[in-house]
């Protein structure tokens, strides 16, 4: 997750700005109390490690700024045409480009290093390297609002500029390669966070990124309710893969049923609940008589058996009220996936003629067995002439809203603590030598 990753690099990035005196810390000469422990060419090589950490998450910043604005075109671009962004994409490339190090090995990411400055870099280089898999998974312009992107903006330059600050730190570092044109680069920084910053931030987006795969709830069904609710999360889980005309139909049907009976069982306790799914069940009974000549036999079936599974527990749920207010909750976040889910199967499943209406035509079906012969008929794609209101019921009243993802607890505080960070000073509180 975005907001993991980078937290955990801010943290590690800002125990490194606290630090001063480095040369001491790589075990340096320094004050009587703090005898040199390492030789010049020692420290050489830590500094040539500290430098591979370095370029994870150089690596990690420009590709976080292209997730911002991935059509950016900086051919014939200079300085005085490019953006903020562009122009610290410009730099980051620039940087990376002229750099003689490499990116550390997965060996120095996963060893503990002996001096506390250097596991600091591998613990920035590990989140960097653990990030670049949030990029693809949903942190990218296509998938943040303008909001976000800025938030992610603001992220990459103040991360920028605590490189260029501890750039400037290591200079006496023995074999110090130093940041190619390290004040444009930290101008270009400074510009896009001040830029990025001229809005109301939108720290939603520490919720996006890869997450672990979800597992099914398998094993013996959870009593009353909380089986209901099993049965609801396995059937989610399901419509990750398009289902068959047939299993949508039982998926449909199932979802019909669970309002009801969910419904039925809130009334007088939980009458905004009850209207909600009074009304989803009023969608799914126009979805069920749209589908009735559906077909497709193309997609995976495992949607039906959880959706018929979730249906047979709600119905054979006890008469009393359900009081629960977490476990509604949850049922009612499961309602808005799972209607998410079946928009996208609708959608899905007509764009790429999976699905097809069958239509009665003015023949005499002659294959037909028995003595009385019925009219023939013809399976047409959805988005032919055939008149369906699938996709509109789908698209107009049961999508449900976006779904607002709330900002961890911590996303405010973590950008401030980073923020001071970058702005310390040799004479403020920071980590003691003595490690």
């Amino acid at each position: 997750m975005y907001g993991e990753n980078s937290g955990h690099l801010r943290d590690a990035m800002g125990a490194l700005l606290r630090e001063h005196r480095i040369q001491q810390r790589l075990g340096g000469k320094g004050t009587h109390t703090v005898p040199e422990t390492t030789t010049a060419e020692e420290r050489e090589e830590l500094g040539k490690q500290i430098r591979r950490y370095r370029e994870c998450v150089l690596t990690w910043s420009l590709q976080a700024v292209r997730a911002t604005n991935p059509r950016a075109d900086l051919g014939g671009s200079t300085v005085h045409t490019r953006r903020p962004a562009e122009e610290l994409r410009f730099r980051l490339a620039e940087a990376l480009e002229a750099s003689n190090a490499e990116l550390a090995p997965s060996e120095e990411l996963t060893t503990e290093q002996p001096f506390a400055t250097v596991e600091a870099w591998r613990h920035a280089a590990r989140a960097a390297v653990l990030g670049e898999h949030d990029f693809p998974a949903g942190v990218r312009y296509s998938d943040l609002t303008d909001q976000q992107c800025l938030t992610l903006l603001k992220d990459v330059a103040d991360v920028v500029r605590g490189l260029v600050a501890l750039d400037r730190r290591y200079s006496n570092v023995p074999g110090w390669e130093k940041l190619h044109n390290q004040g444009w680069l930290g101008r270009a920084a400074e510009t896009c966070a001040a830029y990025a910053a001229s809005t109301e931030p939108d720290y939603a987006v520490d919720r996006e990124g890869w997450q672990p795969k979800p597992e099914p709830m398998n094993g013996p069904a959870l009593l009353g309710f909380a089986g209901v609710l099993q049965a609801q999360y396995n059937l989610l889980l399901s419509l990750n893969e398009i289902p068959d005309a047939r299993s949508l139909r039982v998926v449909m049907e199932s979802q019909r049923i669970v309002s009801h009976e969910a419904a039925h069982r809130t009334t007088g306790t939980e009458p905004e609940l009850t209207s909600n799914w009074l009304a989803r069940k009023e969608t799914y009974t126009k979805l069920v008589r749209e589908t009735r000549d559906l077909g497709g036999i193309l997609g995976i079936g495992h949607a039906a058996g959880n959706g018929a599974l979730a249906a047979s527990r709600a119905q054979k749920l006890d008469a009393e009220p359900l009081t629960d207010a977490r476990q509604l909750r949850q049922l009612d976040r499961l309602f808005a996936r799972i209607d998410q889910g079946v928009c996208a199967a609708v959608e899905h499943g007509v764009r790429e003629r999976l699905y097809f209406v069958r239509v009665p035509i003015a023949r005499v079906d002659d294959l037909t067995p028995g003595l009385v012969k019925g009219r023939r008929q013809r399976y047409m794609p959805i988005t032919s002439p055939v008149q369906s209101d699938l996709i509109a019921i789908a698209s107009d009243e049961l999508r449900p809203k976006p779904i607002r993802l709330n900002p961890p607890e911590r996303a405010a505080e973590s950008r401030a603590d980073f923020e001071a960070a970058i702005n310390h000073r040799p004479g403020d509180p920071g980590p003691s030598l003595a490690l």
